[in-house]
């Protein structure tokens, strides 16, 4: 065998977005595959991912989206991962687990997989990665009555919420995200949601990020009156979003492709689904 793993490099980008438009996902076409190697989030340490090459030839990929984030008040690394791919004639070698077990080398890494296929899950439970939600909460309208004032411009957020959050919203603004800075009298919350059509026409508003999660909790049916339009709409948030007891006031429903994670350092619920394939791609959250 003479393919070898190895880092990816800026100079294998077209080569990487043409293996994947050509062989993995025809729908994508390689300028959307490209998104994945354009931005900062990552600057003092970037990283692209991992490819196969034999002969001079990119034959596999292992997509990674590094991000710097801060976690009580100390700069934490993650890496998403996205994009897993190896030819046909390339598979059996041992290549694809190979990729991944490279890819989770590093101990100080809090590694996320948001949108793995079933046929996948018992090789990364094996390689150490575990669940990080099987299950979603979901909240529809009801009382259009709510105790909750909503802000929506990103720009009057910026300057209402802490530092840290505000260069979360602002990182991820490009890419088809939408923030919501809801508040009562004497507390707030930011939330920063994706829009896509599901399950047969219905808008879920999924919360990807939360700045509050003792807010998020106490208030996410008056949340969900506030910011749904009608009945077609519903507010979904991840299970660990919402700490304590399932709010009798919400569905459960469960996550198609359950999110995994591997981390010696972050807990679950610090976990969010931001700095992803999801936003890079535009991608909708299953």
């Amino acid at each position: 065998m003479t393919a070898i793993i190895r880092a990816m490099e800026m100079d294998d980008v077209e080569e990487v977005c043409n293996l994947l438009h050509n062989h993995m996902n025809p729908d994508f076409s390689p300028e959307r595959w490209s998104r994945l190697f354009v931005r900062d989030w990552c600057i003092a340490e970037p990283e692209l991912g991992l490819v196969v090459e034999d002969k001079g030839e990119i034959v596999g990929f292992h997509g990674h989206v590094c991000s710097r984030r801060c976690i009580g008040n100390e700069w934490k690394r993650f890496v998403n991962f996205t994009s897993w791919y190896l030819r046909k004639e390339y598979r059996g070698q041992g290549l694809g687990t190979g990729l991944v077990k490279k890819a989770i080398e590093r101990r100080d890494t809090t590694y996320t997989v948001f949108s793995l296929s079933p046929k996948r899950i018992e090789l990364f439970r094996k390689l150490g990665l575990q669940p990080l939600d099987t299950q979603r909460l979901v909240w529809s309208k009801r009382d259009p009555q709510t105790v909750i004032c909503v802000d929506d411009d990103p720009e009057s957020i910026r300057w209402k919420v802490e530092c840290e959050h505000s260069r979360v919203m602002l990182d991820n603004l490009p890419f088809n995200i939408k923030p919501y800075l809801v508040s009562t009298n004497c507390n707030q919350c930011l939330l920063i949601t994706n829009e896509a059509i599901k399950n047969g026409g219905v808008h879920y508003h999924d919360v990807l990020y939360r700045s509050n999660p003792a807010f998020l909790a106490a208030h996410a049916q008056d949340i969900a009156n506030a910011l749904l339009r009608d009945d077609n709409h519903v507010l979904a948030a991840d299970k660990r979003f919402h700490p304590g007891p399932q709010p009798l006031d919400a569905t459960v429903e469960t996550i198609a492709s359950p999110r995994f994670y591997l981390s010696e350092e972050i807990p679950a619920e610090c976990v969010d689904l931001l700095y992803s394939e999801l936003q890079l791609l535009d991608m909708k959250l299953d």
